[in-house]
């Protein structure tokens, strides 16, 4: 049996609202049961020292995570891959019977779901066997499957940022910034209080309800949920917590906790492994 985790009950009680939320757009092709995307697990030599850098960490999530979440409409299959790879190989054993294959590279965190579907309409509309992306691939699953390689092929940008390569610490601290601000942009455009986006940082799992307030210096990570309501004065770290509504925290540090209902906590407490 899965165990539960602190959001739970959280994300039960939240479960009709986002699904309404989330409904396709009526002009966007449903390519869910049409579509196999496989993540490439790149490993790339330039992260001296480091073994599986698809694995490092951003906002949150692992970097194939972020790439994975673009293509999450559909079946994904991920391989691990580097330099020396032949793709069409590399590939053939994942392939099923799914009319369009995407390959991306875990490498690129900054895709978008709205660039993929931009991609697959094109691919569709051209009926295109082959289509090279900037970073990455678009196949008819049939013609590859058959195919020993891949050569003369139409190439075509899609999305400005979307294909950005994270290949050394230069350009992580770069992708790092861009997530840290389609972050707090989300929040903000629900109605959230940020009073200073550069010194705020908020993980991409963490749940805010519209009304709560932000003021400087707050991190938030790992499953958090912050109620309606709520107010983070300066310099809190939460971690893994519920905040109820209409809570005030003052300066202090809460991990695997529960705070409930218009609870007043600090300054400067340290609350780990407690419900108050």
């Amino acid at each position: 049996m899965k165990k539960s985790t602190l959001l739970d009950d959280v994300l039960i009680d939240l479960y009709e609202n986002s699904v309404q939320t989330s409904v396709q757009t009526e002009t966007q092709t449903d390519y869910s049961n049409d579509v196999l995307a496989i993540v490439l697990l790149y490993r790339n030599a330039n992260f001296t020292g480091i073994i599986k850098p698809y694995n490092l960490e951003i906002c949150g999530k692992k970097m194939y995570e972020w790439a994975m979440e673009s293509v999450s409409d559909f079946e994904v299959k991920t391989i691990a891959c580097d330099d020396h790879s032949n793709i069409v190989p590399l590939i053939k054993p994942l392939l099923n019977n799914k009319k369009t294959t995407i390959v991306l590279y875990s490498d690129t965190p900054l895709i978008t779901k709205n660039t993929i579907y931009e991609i697959l309409d094109y691919f569709s509309i051209r009926h295109l066997n082959v289509l090279k992306l900037n970073r990455g691939w678009v196949f008819d699953t049939e013609y590859i499957s058959k195919a020993e390689s891949v050569s003369s092929v139409i190439t075509r940008e899609f999305g400005e940022n979307d294909f950005f390569a994270v290949g050394d610490a230069y350009t992580l601290e770069k992708a790092t910034n861009v997530l840290k601000n389609r972050i707090l942009e989300f929040h903000l455009h629900n109605g959230v209080f940020i009073e200073d986006k550069n010194t705020t940082f908020i993980d991409a799992s963490v749940i805010i309800e519209s009304g709560a307030k932000i003021e400087p210096n707050n991190v938030l990570k790992g499953e958090t949920y912050i109620g309606k309501n709520v107010i983070l004065e300066p310099n809190n770290t939460i971690i893994s917590s519920i905040i109820s509504s209409g809570c005030d925290i003052k300066s202090s540090y809460v991990k695997n906790s529960k705070i409930t209902e218009n609870m007043v906590v600090g300054p400067f407490e340290l609350i780990e492994e407690k419900e108050s």
